[in-house]
């Protein structure tokens, strides 16, 4: 079958059968790598208009059939094509917000669902993205009251890398509405030198970056919630204090967008 971008066909290659992802029934044969895969071709074709498309070609060439199958060689690395069509044909693999997921396999499905036009899966996979990126200053403060899913416990494992691969991801699939926050954890949980050394032109200006990595806080974080409980101080101070600290806070997180080069909050809302 004759695919643009498609990876060269390998005859002689040592294949390996994916586990769980080889149904003798179907009439399919994908290949990744040194992995093939045997699946449904109408299923494939329901959920996403371009394997549609891909499928909708004329009947391939014998040397384009493997095991009296047609046979699609795919660019994409055996792990994202594993993790998208289990994603796609096992519901409990990859279950809606907030089930648990692993980063790697949250980012498969981003990338996946976008490169082969799956908007539910493409949808579920944002869903959980967004839950730790909010573009309101309410629904953040809500976030620290709560324990973080533990794909984003992966990307503060990491020493802030994983903050760097997440931003890069979000840049190319268009997900730009987590961009403010994500780059404002990439300066709390990274280093100056990490941060220069990242190829994104936007993180390379360092006058610009510089006063935020050596900030001994982070201003949406300097005063936690039940920090107010520790103040041995009248009610009404307490109350001022808190006013004014809202302000402080609802100031910064307005610029956010702005510090960091980026369009406005309202832009991201749209």
């Amino acid at each position: 079958m004759d695919v643009d971008s498609q990876a060269p066909i390998d005859p002689g290659a040592d294949l390996i059968r994916a586990e769980d992802l080889w149904f003798e029934d179907c009439g399919l044969i994908i290949q990744a790598e040194k992995t093939i895969f045997r699946v449904s071709r109408d299923h494939l074709a329901v959920h996403s208009p371009v394997f549609k498309d891909m499928l909708s070609l004329p009947t391939p060439k014998e040397s384009d059939m493997m095991l009296g199958c047609p046979f699609v060689a795919l660019p994409d690395s055996a792990e994202d094509i594993m993790v998208f069509l289990k994603a796609l044909l096992y519901y409990d693999f990859f279950e809606p917000y907030p089930a648990p997921v692993s980063y790697a396999v949250l980012s498969s499905v981003l990338r996946m669902s976008h490169k082969y036009d799956l908007p539910a899966l493409r949808k579920r996979a944002l869903i959980h993205l967004s839950s730790q990126f909010p573009t309101k200053l309410d629904d953040y403060e809500s976030l620290l009251l709560q324990d973080p899913p533990e794909w984003y416990k992966e990307l503060v494992d990491v020493d802030g890398c994983g903050f760097h691969s997440l931003t890069v991801l979000a840049c190319s699939l268009s997900i730009r509405w987590i961009l403010p926050l994500a780059f404002y954890r990439v300066c709390e949980f990274s280093s100056e030198g990490q941060i220069l050394s990242w190829p994104a032109r936007r993180m390379k200006e360092k006058s610009r970056i510089r006063p935020t990595t050596r900030a001994p806080y982070m201003p949406l974080d300097i005063w936690k919630l039940d920090d107010w409980n520790t103040l041995q101080v009248c009610a009404a101070c307490l109350a001022s204090m808190k006013a004014e600290h809202r302000v402080a806070k609802q100031a910064h997180w307005d610029s956010l967008p702005e510090c960091l080069g980026l369009p406005e909050w309202s832009d991201w809302r749209r």
